[in-house]
């Protein structure tokens, strides 16, 4: 399969870049940042469009080339070469995600969302930044900053859709986890408190600010996978997760794969629910026989 490593020339390197799927950019020469002549505006102007892609080059051939992955697409940006070592024997999977060589002797790791959109929001994993999903850039070869240092692929980058999956462990590790069952809703694990579980959960999505529509429809959606175990209806749980999502702002295809998924990942770990508090005692006499005779009447 022909990858962009064959290509030495910036140009040929952005055209195969774009046939793959990812949208390139100029950079200014021996740089890492954006020509400012040539996109002004920066990664928001990166482009698929072949003619633009060499209306740019033949501007400037000595130009770096970056690439703004789709929003499928999640980079693992490792500045610390210490954090891949650390982070590949944890998750052994990333050793077979295509990965780049960078300058700093960092690694850039291509992954792949399960329908899932992570938030600007993401807590970040030490030694790590998260790039890609169609908001940040990475530099990609054959790039050569000012000093003689390059980028280099070291497992070949494919299309987004042939990308590995983000190991399911990681992604958890991304989002802030869980929430506990409110505590106002109580009463074990009967089907009224399951609905009344869902209800809350549903309610905490819908008033979701816009910054965490997706971080937190997955976090409620995973806790709400919990109650599938004690008998939640799964459809139940999914139509309401996902119509609250929507009243959020979130467009109804990204709510039903976060829920979809939050669901499943939940369901393989049932959330304790504590049982239905025992009324306590009355402590006085009086109390004790109104209490009887109301239980009696």
């Amino acid at each position: 399969m022909q990858t962009a490593q064959n290509h030495s020339n910036p140009l040929q390197a952005a055209l195969l870049y774009a046939r793959l799927g990812y949208a390139a950019l100029p950079l200014s020469p021996g740089e890492k940042r954006p020509h400012p002549g040539l996109v002004p505006h920066g990664l928001k102007e990166a482009s698929l469009d072949p003619a633009t892609l060499e209306a740019w080059w033949r501007a400037c051939p000595r130009c770096g080339v970056g690439i703004l992955a789709p929003e499928e697409v999640l980079v693992l940006d490792f500045d610390d070469p210490e954090a891949w070592e650390r982070l590949k024997e944890e998750y052994p999977a990333l050793l077979e995600a295509p990965r780049q060589r960078t300058a700093s002797g960092g690694y850039h790791a291509f992954l792949r969302l399960p329908g899932v959109r992570l938030s600007a929001t993401t807590r970040k994993l030490p030694g790590v930044d998260l790039r890609g999903m169609g908001r940040a850039y990475v530099v990609a070869w054959p790039t050569r900053l000012a000093d003689g240092r390059s980028y280099t692929w070291e497992v070949p980058l494919p299309p987004p859709e042939d990308l590995p999956l983000v190991p399911e462990p990681l992604l958890l590790s991304l989002l802030p986890p869980p929430p506990a069952p409110p505590r106002e809703v109580v009463g074990g694990s009967s089907p009224r408190r399951l609905r009344a579980l869902l209800e809350a959960y549903a309610d905490r999505v819908a008033a979701t600010p816009p910054g965490q529509r997706h971080n937190t429809p997955i976090r409620y959606a995973v806790a709400t996978g919990g109650l599938l175990p004690h008998g939640l209806d799964p459809r139940e749980a999914e139509e309401a997760l996902v119509a609250a999502a929507v009243r959020a702002g979130l467009p109804e295809r990204e709510a039903r794969e976060a829920v979809r998924w939050g669901l499943e990942v939940g369901s393989a770990q049932p959330l304790p629910l504590e049982p239905s508090p025992t009324p306590s005692e009355p402590r006085t006499y009086r109390a004790r026989v109104y209490a009887r005779v109301r239980r009696w009447a």
